[in-house]
């Protein structure tokens, strides 16, 4: 929810799903989960976000919505994973809420048309429809192929960790970005730099997180770290320390021991009831990460000296299989010819040809459209979002993390097969098919 426009990319990405998943069950586990969040997001959580005077309009827009689609409304309200929409939508509530109402409006506007638009427009019906197959396609016992594991396997078994161990907790939602992948779910990995200076007690650490991520732990000299939990949604490695520490790893995709958390404030109370069970003790202090760094203990200076170990380095966990993510794999596709940049030309051939194909709808019916006079001012069928555009040239599969400001307008040239990976926020224009795909085809 940082601006409208980011806020209705994300909302309008609610369909596009990574096909890269492992194993079946957990791919339409994690689509499910994802249908349920942003709809919730997008209504309800929108919802509140509104000033006082635009919430009784929204609210019969959603009582609107709730009658058109009442077996999808059903099943979001019902569905598991209600409980954490709500829970992962309150942040990002709490913080508009603190704006005026002036500056709130933008996106409050833009959540009453988008859920009107998946009412009232042939796209918007298509959209609920397909979402509704994706919630249903496991019944309300879909679960049982969640691991087996119980919280009593939550624990270092063998270690007895000694009376003055110090217990720090930190994370945040991600790390800072980097440009390469580190497991199958489609997501840009990030990475924490964490810095430990505790030179008077041992140290045991929890670390949690929700994007993939690396931990690139750092420690001064006197600093002995004892063992480390680390924990989150997606994967999560441990990078710099030396293969003896003990490491108790445990995320949703991995359906570790301790289930999962991510290091947030509105996960506070989950925190000491994980250290107890692992450490018997309660955490010490918590440390929220700032752009992708964490400085655990004492104060350190420029001319602090840390140590790290190479058996893990960071970059034993890239997965350089994949393309390079973000905004450096749209660079990297360039200069090896796979893509090229878009230009106006590309605009006017895709709106003439489309508009060739809606001509022949139209004949069809007996319909016809009347001339324009000065045809190249037309823009109805030319694309509604030109941004970062490129021609696809040649097979790719699509980088990771082409979200908000990364987004990309992709048109697919003909003869090219249609590409690998998930789209993001991106929109493409198959010049194949004729067809839209993305955020940016709500127009068609």
């Amino acid at each position: 929810m940082k601006s409208d426009n980011i806020l209705r990319l994300l909302v309008l990405s609610i369909l596009f799903f990574s096909n890269g998943f492992a194993e079946e069950l957990s791919k339409i586990e994690k689509d499910k989960r994802h249908v349920v969040f942003r709809m919730y997001e997008v209504t309800y959580g929108m919802l509140q976000v509104c000033p006082n005077k635009e919430v009784d309009s929204f609210k019969k827009i959603i009582e609107n919505f709730e009658e058109t689609y009442p077996e999808f409304s059903k099943l979001l309200n019902e569905s598991p994973y209600h409980q954490y929409a709500v829970d992962n939508t309150a942040r990002d509530i709490a913080r508009e809420r603190k704006k005026s109402d002036e500056s709130r409006m933008p996106q409050c506007s833009f959540g009453k048309s988008m859920t009107q638009s998946l009412i009232s427009t042939t796209g918007g019906q298509k959209s609920v429809s397909d979402m509704l197959e994706k919630l249903k396609k496991i019944s309300n016992d879909s679960d049982k192929h969640i691991s087996s594991n119980t919280q009593d396997d939550c624990k270092l078994e063998g270690i007895n960790f000694p009376d003055d161990m110090v217990v720090y907790a930190g994370g945040a939602y991600s790390g800072g970005k980097i440009n390469y992948q580190i497991d199958q779910s489609g997501h840009q990995a990030t990475q924490f730099d964490v810095f430990i200076n505790s030179p008077k007690h041992p140290v045991a650490l929890i670390l949690g997180a929700y994007e993939p991520s690396i931990w690139n732990i750092s420690w001064t000299k006197g600093t002995y770290i004892k063992a480390v939990v680390v924990t989150g949604y997606h994967r999560q490695a441990i990078a710099g320390i030396s293969n003896d520490i003990p490491i108790l790893n445990s995320s949703y995709d991995n359906r570790g021991p301790c289930q999962y958390i991510y290091v947030t404030d509105e996960n506070l109370k989950k925190i000491n009831p994980l250290s107890n069970k692992v450490f018997e003790r309660n955490v010490t202090m918590v440390y929220y990460a700032e752009k992708g760094k964490i400085v655990f203990g004492e104060p350190i200076h420029e001319n602090t000296t840390f140590y790290t170990s190479q058996d893990n380095p960071p970059t034993s966990f890239f997965d350089t299989s994949k393309p390079l993510a973000g905004q450096a794999g749209l660079n990297d596709f360039v200069s090896k010819g796979m893509l090229r940049l878009s230009t106006s030309s590309d605009i006017d051939s895709w709106a003439q040809q489309r508009e060739e194909v809606y001509k022949k709808t139209l004949k069809a019916k007996n319909e016809e459209l009347p001339p324009v006079a000065n045809v190249k001012k037309r823009t109805a069928f030319k694309p509604q979002y030109m941004h970062n555009g490129y021609v696809i040239l040649k097979k790719i599969t699509i980088p990771a993390g082409l979200y908000g400001g990364n987004l990309a307008t992709f048109f697919l040239e003909k003869g090219v097969p249609y590409p690998d990976g998930d789209l993001g926020h991106s929109t493409l224009y198959d010049f194949n098919t004729m067809n839209c795909h993305g955020t940016g085809c709500d127009r068609y």
